[in-house]
């Protein structure tokens, strides 16, 4: 029932999160041009393409958008921040987890008042860290506090490689590394994941269930 109370709050707090918006773009001076050209090849395609996407928009449309703009920068820094982070979180989840969220939201939204408060009562009575873990969607999140101590303090370029090995797992396998993780001295732990990760994706789970054996 906790780990229910969790999920569906989840999707209040994760599913189709607002994008920052983004501000209205002036005409492209030379020097704007210049800056571009200089970009990394993706980098500059995506620029490109948002300037094209800009240029369609109509004048009701640019209206529109420069007043998301406005309402965005009157949210306190705070807001902005844990706004973000939802949006981050939703772009770094698997298409197949998106559609779950997509379908657990709309059967949310149709409970009644009451029982939508109850749920997200329940969810912020959580522990800060548990609920910033269901940010890892439905595969992750219900795993998030006993896997946390092999994901916390993972360095940047490392985390997304190990979350998709972890979504890979099944889910005895994970339960599997949430023993080892918790055994694993914390100096020990990168040791761990450097052992998982270069473990072939199919043999994971029976290389888990050997080191927990007794």
């Amino acid at each position: 029932m906790r780990r229910c109370s969790a999920w569906v709050a989840l999707v209040v707090a994760l599913c189709l999160p607002p994008a920052p918006a983004v501000a209205q773009a002036p005409p492209q001076a030379a020097e704007v041009r210049d800056a571009i050209a200089a970009l990394p090849a993706q980098r500059r395609a995506e620029v490109t393409a948002l300037q094209r996407r800009l240029d369609a928009l109509s004048p009701a449309e640019r209206s529109a958008l420069q007043a998301r703009r406005d309402a965005w920068d009157a949210l306190p820094p705070a807001e902005q921040g844990a706004r973000r982070e939802r949006w981050l979180a939703w772009q770094a989840l698997p298409v197949a987890e998106r559609r779950q969220l997509r379908d657990a939201a709309q059967a949310f939204s149709v409970l009644d008042a009451d029982t939508r408060a109850a749920w997200r009562a329940r969810f912020d009575a959580l522990d800060g860290s548990e609920r910033r873990g269901w940010l890892l969607g439905p595969a992750l999140g219900a795993d998030y506090a006993r896997l946390h101590p092999l994901i916390a303090q993972v360095p940047g370029h490392e985390r997304a490689p190990l979350l998709a090995a972890l979504r890979a797992l099944p889910a005895q396998a994970r339960d599997d590394l949430a023993v080892l993780a918790v055994r694993t001295p914390p100096q020990a732990r990168e040791e761990l994941r450097i052992a998982l990760l270069a473990t072939p994706p199919a043999s994971r789970a029976a290389w888990l269930r050997r080191q927990v054996a007794p």
